[in-house]
């Protein structure tokens, strides 16, 4: 059972592999990190690019730009597999890292507090609210993150597909 929401697919792109390099390589936006330059490339817009991240020769690690912040906006790392007639792209989407550390923290909080409670023999509703706010806590990060997932995936396909 996985903890954290994440999504794992596969497609055929009727492009080459060398296509969809070039087509991420214009739609996404380098990432320099610890750079204040990452808010202007010289002449040209940010509206002019979909995703930042790194494009390879053979994948790509990507996150979709938004207009505001979105904690649960998805890490996209994909695979690209060329071929004769098109190429097999490999995708995964999951949280940044950084938001699991946070949510585990969170997690590991809330336990924490049913547990105080149920060693301080408090009332039953001060020991399942903490609880109660985990789970609360959890559908809305997967909401959130299936959200994201789809119009990040939905701007992802039709770069490349």
């Amino acid at each position: 059972m996985q903890l954290w929401p994440a999504k794992s697919e596969m497609f055929l792109s009727p492009h080459g592999q060398d296509e969809i390099i070039r087509r991420m390589e214009l739609a996404v936006k380098p990432v320099k990190y610890q750079s204040f330059k990452n808010r202007s490339l010289g002449d040209l817009e940010e509206e002019a690019y979909l995703f930042n991240g790194r494009v390879g020769k053979n994948g790509f690690s990507i996150s979709q730009i938004v207009n505001r912040p979105n904690n649960f906006l998805p890490l996209i790392k994909g695979k690209i597999e060329g071929g004769e007639s098109g190429s097999l792209v490999h995708l995964e989407f999951s949280l940044f890292p950084s938001v699991k550390y946070f949510l585990f923290f969170w997690i590991i909080l809330m336990f924490l507090f049913s547990i105080i409670s149920i060693a301080q023999k408090d009332d039953f509703l001060t020991i399942i609210f903490p609880l109660i706010i985990l789970i609360a806590s959890y559908a809305l990060i997967l909401s959130r993150f299936n959200e994201a997932y789809l119009k990040s995936r939905k701007e992802l396909m039709r770069l490349i597909g």
